[in-house]
């Protein structure tokens, strides 16, 4: 009985066994679990506050989105490699609380460090639930001898640490710390002695054992080898690529976050130089399709801008697309800005648009490079400033907000108005450090908190010159003015970073959109056109007409407005009521007058990108009409003067062609015009016309040549033709 019992035990156990691992099989039928989705985010070094709101956007945006199941977050300590340290203790405790707050909307962070990562950027790797090293990476030195760790910075690495870490990261903040064997929940930790046992002995390590009370290290702040995180930090895991990491963690995806690249980055240079108006927006946007549509297609945009000065909406509209160029998810790049020098007022558009911002220190605080200096567009006295300021302010605040920069808006305020005093607070309690204005602190809002240094005084406006910025966490800064420096930072040599130039084509719009040469081009235009109306049959000049038009029109519709197709249009109408003027409606009355303006207006038209909206705007308006005003009539002057003296210009007179019959002694009286008895004789006359009639023209009727009109046709030469009408000295006449 007992061995039957026995046997059945084991049969059944056995069985169970068997059906378990058939179970555990894959069957024919059956299908692997789909892995999760994950997200691979780039940490920039050093953190700042534009990167924390990027980061947190693309997160939330990534695990949010409709049909994703994102479990796991991959974050990237060492971009391109790149050793990690930020200074500033704030900004990577919001890092850390964030990814710490992952954890509970059932998220896995996974920190990857492949470099070395000291200093705060420690924080956010310790709220990782997951840690994985590359071979050769290091963490740990928190302490700086100049910027030594709180009491209150230390209990938050403590916390973020868990108890089962707490000693070995202690070890890192505290160089006295005696870290020794212990039990804890019957697993093998390492703890600081000094809280387990003596007068600092704290309660909250009561479930701490000693085992082993010899300290496993030296003395000093310690810096963990992958090795040594394996041991004291809990590593779990050794990767050494992206690959690796996708394999360990099962992952269906490994995207970067947005505006980072995949793979090898290859870059290209844009200078942004000069005035912010269309035909720069449009010649940087054509620099990029450009880039985009290369072989290799070029991620990585380093923009070099030394601009100043012009179109707000311009600004605007360029920052939109560079925002756009570094958050598009079907060609991810980055983007760049380096200030080598001044870019003053609207540059700071651009600047804010692209994901990262390198500026000039070097040694000298009066070569640094400045952004955002808006004191010579606005002028001295605000209160004569013609532009709207206000809209301005908003469409800056809308750039920094859709570029995700983190940008506090008082320092986007501080930009226009000079009587704003900003200065850096600090809570006492808490050590956080915050920008307010003067009547901020001074209110029910800065009531625990003091003033620490002033940003921006009152009188004068914002300018942030690169160590401000820097200090501000707004940019990383260089001490060479070539932005080759830069290039090293994304991993890229400087023989392999096009230099983006403008084409041909863009060079030659530019060379005649200059005022001497656009007027030379109306000048020579109108010249001809009016030549040939009045002497037609040339053609030559009005071929030149056309070409001179064409070459003005064309490199006018490269400042991008709505205003060229309008300009054109009236352009043409003008010509076309003149034309009905001087062929169809004899003498000169309202549709002559009508066609002048509209040409005139077209001209005028060509040459602006916008309405008027300012009183500058009126103006340049004003001036415009004045400058081609004159030119169309001192056109008209040197038409008449070419068609007075062409004959007798040598080759010149070649382009002359007049039938044989019209080449009379201008000096015979018989070609003179009939006085009003002898033109009223010639009523009913027939005669043969010696010019083309386009209505008027030259008959000859016996040995006289006469000017004569037609009634609206057009008459050939050598054509019989009938007086019909004499009123004066107009003869009217039609073909017999």
């Amino acid at each position: 009985m007992h061995l039957a019992s026995s046997g059945s035990i084991r049969f059944s156990a056995v069985t169970a066994s068997l059906t378990a691992l058939l179970f555990a099989l894959p069957g024919r039928g059956q299908d692997k679990p789909a892995p999760a989705d994950g997200i691979f985010v780039t940490v920039p070094n050093p953190i700042n506050e534009g990167h924390l709101n990027q980061i947190k956007a693309h997160v939330e945006k990534q695990r949010t989105a409709p049909g994703r199941n994102v479990k796991k977050v991959v974050f990237d300590f060492n971009p391109d490699g790149k050793n990690a340290a930020t200074e500033l203790y704030g900004i990577c405790a919001d890092l850390a609380d964030y990814i710490r707050s992952l954890v509970t909307n059932g998220v896995t962070p996974i920190a990857w460090v492949h470099g070395s990562v000291t200093r705060h950027t420690v924080l956010p790797v310790l709220a990782c639930e997951d840690l994985t090293m590359a071979s050769g990476s290091s963490i740990g030195q928190v302490w700086a001898a100049d910027h030594p760790v709180p009491e209150h910075q230390t209990k938050h690495y403590l916390e973020m640490a868990t108890p089962t870490r707490a000693g070995a990261v202690l070890k890192m903040i505290d160089k006295d710390v005696k870290l020794v064997r212990a039990k804890y929940k019957q697993a093998d930790v390492y703890v600081d002695l000094r809280k387990v046992e003596g007068p600092g002995k704290d309660p909250a390590f009561a479930d701490f054992i000693p085992t082993d009370r010899t300290p496993v290290l030296g003395p000093g702040i310690e810096l963990y080898s992958v090795d040594q995180s394996f041991k004291f930090l809990r590593c779990s895991f050794q990767a050494d690529s992206r690959a690796d990491l996708k394999e360990r963690y099962q992952l269906s995806e490994l995207a970067d976050k947005t505006g980072r690249i995949d793979g090898q980055p290859r870059g290209v240079r844009i200078l942004i130089q000069g005035p912010i108006n269309m035909p720069l927006k449009e010649q940087v946007r054509r620099q990029i399709e450009s880039a985009k549509a290369r072989r290799d297609k070029e991620n990585t945009f380093f923009f070099v801008l030394e601009s100043a000065g012009g179109d707000p909406q311009v600004a605007y509209e360029l920052a939109l697309a560079l925002i756009e160029l570094g958050s598009d998810p079907a060609y991810k790049a980055q983007t760049i800005a380096f200030i080598p020098d001044k870019a003053a007022d609207l540059s700071i558009f651009l600047a804010l648009a692209c994901q990262e911002v390198f500026m000039y220190k070097g040694t000298d605080p009066q070569q640094e490079a400045v952004l955002g200096d808006f004191e010579s567009y606005l002028g001295a006295d605000p209160a004569k400033v013609r532009i709207n300021v206000g809209n301005i302010r908003k469409a800056l605040g809308d750039v920094a907000e859709k570029s995700q920069k983190g940008v506090p808006p008082i320092l986007l305020d501080g930009l226009f108005d000079k009587n704003l005093k900003i200065v850096q607070a600090t809570n006492a309690a808490t050590g956080e450090s915050r920008l307010m204005s003067e009547d901020e602190l001074k209110g029910p809002a800065g009531k625990d908190w003091a003033e620490r240094a002033t940003i921006k005084p009152k009188g004068t406006l914002l300018k942030l010159n690169a160590s401000l910025a820097k200090n501000l966490r707004l940019v990383q800064t260089t001490d060479n003015k070539d932005v080759t420096e830069v290039y090293a930072v994304y991993g890229l040599d400087a023989k392999t970073v096009r230099s983006a130039e403008p084409s041909w084509l863009d060079d030659f719009a530019a060379f005649l959109r200059r005022p001497g040469v656009s007027i030379l081009l109306v000048i020579i235009g109108i010249a001809g056109l009016v030549l040939e109306l009045k002497a037609p049959g040339l053609v030559v000049p009005g071929v030149i007409a056309a070409v001179c038009f064409i070459l003005f029109f064309w490199a006018q519709t490269q400042l991008g407005g709505q205003l060229i197709y309008l300009a054109i249009m009236l352009f043409l109408l003008g010509l076309a009521l003149l034309g009905v003027e001087i062929f169809l409606i004899p003498g000169f009355g309202v549709t002559g007058v009508s066609g002048i303006v509209l040409i005139l207006a077209g001209l005028v038209l060509a040459g602006l990108d916008k309405a008027p909206e300012s009183t500058n705007d009126w103006v340049d308006l004003v001036w415009r009409l004045m400058r081609y005003g004159l030119t169309m009539a001192g056109a008209v002057i040197l038409a008449f003067l070419l068609s007075r003296f062409l004959p007798s210009i040598p080759y010149a007179n070649r382009l002359m062609l007049r039938p044989p019959e019209d080449r009379a002694d201008p000096d015979d009286p018989s070609s003179n015009l009939p006085g009003a008895d002898a033109a009223a004789a010639l009523l009913g006359q027939v005669g043969m016309t010696t010019s083309m009639l386009r209505p008027s023209g030259t008959a000859k009727f016996g040995d006289q040549y006469i000017d004569v009109v037609t009634e609206g046709e057009f008459i050939p030469p050598g054509t019989p033709i009938q007086v019909v009408e004499v009123e004066g000295n107009r003869i009217v006449v039609k073909k017999v």
